[in-house]
């Protein structure tokens, strides 16, 4: 039986996915992880991050492997006294890219150097989860990962995914006379929150992981083309119950509404919109144990999906990295009233 207590804590493999086959969306011509922020290549910020998180072990990243090796070693990164970065030539799929470099984390042979077959490695690491994060955020910072990995409750789940609120992303609105960013949202009974890039998965624990290259086949649901199509594909899954398209439909009539300003109708619906409920819906999708954590930091919900996005990150990089530093500092240090009465103590 596998081991219950596994803590990803402990020793955890990150997989940064930079693949850009399939149904890939490049900005700009460009893989956004090798597109630069302050001169820059986005992974390079993200791979920064990882460096500095203390759960992190190994770091694995997926995608064009020749050009993301040069990206990184002009970069300096991966060098002596750093972190061990492993890179791994990209599959035609993001499916393909997560399962494959997923089985990279794992010893390929036994004792005897014979290659250990899939059932040998499902029996002796089911209970082994991965951090696995998109490679364009170039905002994402390591205080913000230890916020996820600490928020997942993997004693109870195997998939946690990482969600960001609005109140998180507020300051990273337009305002007169400043360039910004403005994300949509679900509309959830006690909150509005965005999927952010992070995921903290048991990967052999999912039963049906070609559910979620569906997702991502049709991820932008702010389109009704996507989400109707989407919505086609789910309703012929075995899975799915009438409550759950009930839901599905009402997150994005509420998305709509939401924009209406002082629509009641909006606030009523939302009452059907329970978060848990909805992880459960997903959850029994994949045949999994899912769960779904907040961050507050707002740079993982900040990824690069288009030239404007590019731009306006590029231009309000610093200002917004010390916008995240400010909070994190206003959390972790104690108030200076506090410090000064302990320095009188003799």
């Amino acid at each position: 039986m596998p081991d219950e207590r596994n803590d990803p804590k402990e020793t955890l493999d990150a997989v940064v996915l930079a693949g850009d086959r399939g149904a890939y969306k490049p900005v700009c011509g460009e893989n956004k992880a090798l597109l630069q922020i302050e001169g820059i290549p986005v992974i390079a910020h993200v791979i920064s991050a990882l460096q500095r998180c203390r759960y992190v072990t190994r770091i694995f990243v997926v995608g064009p492997r020749e050009r993301i090796l040069e990206a990184l070693e002009t970069e300096g990164i991966g060098g002596k006294g750093q972190k061990e970065v492993i890179v791994v030539e990209q599959w035609t799929s993001l499916m393909d890219n997560g399962w494959n470099t997923f089985l990279a984390t794992l010893p390929a042979q036994g004792p005897d150097g014979a290659a250990l077959p899939e059932e040998t490695l499902r029996a002796r690491y089911e209970g082994k989860a991965v951090l696995f994060l998109g490679s364009d955020m170039p905002l994402l910072t390591h205080y913000e990962l230890e916020e996820f990995i600490e928020g997942c409750d993997m004693q109870r789940y195997d998939y946690v995914a990482g969600t960001t609120p609005e109140e998180a992303l507020k300051p990273y609105y337009p305002e007169k006379g400043t360039p910004g960013i403005r994300l949509a949202y679900f509309y959830l009974k006690d909150s509005l929150e965005r999927q952010n890039n992070l995921h903290m998965i048991r990967v052999f624990r999912v039963i049906n992981p070609q559910y979620g290259q569906l997702m991502y086949r049709f991820r932008y649901q702010t389109k009704w083309k996507n989400m109707l199509l989407l919505l086609r594909e789910l309703l012929s899954l075995p899975e799915l119950t009438l409550g759950m398209v009930f839901r599905f439909c009402l997150l994005h009539v509420c998305r709509v509404l939401g924009r209406i300003p002082w629509m009641p109708l909006n606030r009523l619906l939302r009452r059907f919109l329970d978060k848990d409920k909805v992880a459960e819906d997903i959850g029994a999708i994949l045949e999994t144990r899912f769960a779904m954590t907040t961050t507050t930091y707002g740079g993982a919900a900040l990824d690069v999906d288009d030239k404007e996005q590019l731009a306006v990150i590029g231009s309000r990089f610093h200002r917004w990295r010390a916008l995240q530093e400010d909070l994190y500092n206003r959390r972790t240090q104690p108030p200076a009233a506090l410090v000064d009465e302990k320095q009188a103590i003799p």
